[in-house]
């Protein structure tokens, strides 16, 4: 074991943290060590050039931060040459990395729900879809075939919120997803008091209260044809073993060694890797791949608006296209929030 961190403070905490040797850089790290599972949790304007530095070094397998990176040749490049060499890459502690999401996702493709109808997103798919629209293509058990889009903000910026010149960004994603079974997507970001999530099928309903939250309910109905929600029934325990972060109060839970207790996702993202690497099979996990696609499809959805929301078809053309995250996500957030405030943020992962 070995952490790297090119802020010398951070990499002492991390050092400590986890009794290991600390490098300045990450090739530094992989050349001084033979490592299994690389985990690149940063700013995501790293991943790219870390991702391809733990391929150099000979690395199992790779896990990355939301969302996957900017510029969909990068995003191409990283996927190509993990699947070339084998590695298996997991990317985001995103909703769909929970195991009540793959048996939701298991009964949906068994056709236990009847025939899916439509999905419906209420969100405004930010962070490169890593949440909703990932969602979407996960339930909808198919690629995109073509998407018709518009944007809250300016369609012709490629940053998400403030741009480095302090215009603003294209803000919110939504519009008509279509998959290549038939399946329909409406997505919009106006404000409908929830964020939502739905996909509606023929004997039941999946649901979520918020594209990023923990919780999913199914109602289901015994009849072929339910009439209304009076006719069914919800499915038990799909939200059972999910672990509480969270006191009543908000505050953080605690181990016995003082430190924050990692959620629900995070064990079953730390299980499912050790799992692939034991058996061969694929991760049961969100992958690069996987995020690859939604940046793809909320580009699409950008692109149609600056084409006068007419159809763009999948997969694009230009791999040159771009769309950079909210600055929290693509920017190292102590130059954001100064080195005070982010290390009293970081101070409250321990007791």
């Amino acid at each position: 074991m070995a952490v790297a961190d090119s802020d010398a403070a951070n990499l002492e905490l991390a050092r400590k943290r986890f009794e290991a040797p600390g490098y300045a850089t990450a090739a530094e790290m992989f050349k001084n060590h033979k490592i299994d599972i690389a985990v690149a949790s940063l700013p995501v304007r790293a991943n790219y050039e870390v991702v391809m530095a733990a391929v150099k070094g000979g690395v199992r397998a790779i896990v990355t931060e939301k969302p996957f990176t900017a510029k969909l040749s990068d995003a191409d490049e990283m996927v190509a040459v993990c699947k070339a060499k084998g590695i298996p890459l997991a990317s985001g502690l995103v909703s769909m990395n929970r195991w009540n999401h793959w048996k939701a996702k298991e009964m949906l493709h068994s056709g236990e729900l009847g025939e899916i109808v439509r999905i419906n997103l209420y969100d405004d798919n930010a962070q490169g879809g890593c949440h909703g629209p990932n969602l979407a293509r996960h339930f909808a058990g198919a690629e995109v075939d073509w998407v018709s889009g518009f944007v809250s903000g300016d369609p012709f910026n490629d940053y998400e919120d403030q741009d480095p010149q302090g215009r603003p960004g294209f803000g919110g994603l939504g519009g008509y997803i279509r998959f290549k079974n038939g399946v329909e997507c409406f997505s919009t970001f106006k404000e409908t008091g929830w964020r939502a999530f739905e996909v509606v099928c023929t004997k039941g309903v999946l649901y979520k209260s918020s594209v990023a939250s923990r919780e999913l309910y199914i109602l289901k109905s015994g009849k072929d044809k339910p009439m209304s929600f009076d006719d069914m029934q919800p499915v038990p325990d799909m939200n059972e073993l999910l672990i509480e972060r969270e006191d009543e109060d908000g505050g953080l839970k605690y181990g016995a060694d003082g430190w924050a207790l990692p959620t629900d996702g995070m064990i079953h993202s730390t299980k499912a890797v050790v799992e692939a690497l034991d058996t061969g099979k694929p991760v049961k996990l969100v992958t690069g791949e996987d995020l690859r696609q939604a940046l793809e499809l909320c580009i699409g959805l950008r692109e149609s608006a600056r084409r006068g929301n007419t159809p763009v078809k999948f997969p694009i053309e230009d791999r040159s296209l771009t769309m950079y995250p909210q600055r929290s996500r693509w920017n190292y957030k102590k130059e954001l929030m100064g080195h005070e405030a982010y290390m009293k943020a970081l101070s409250k992962q321990v007791k």
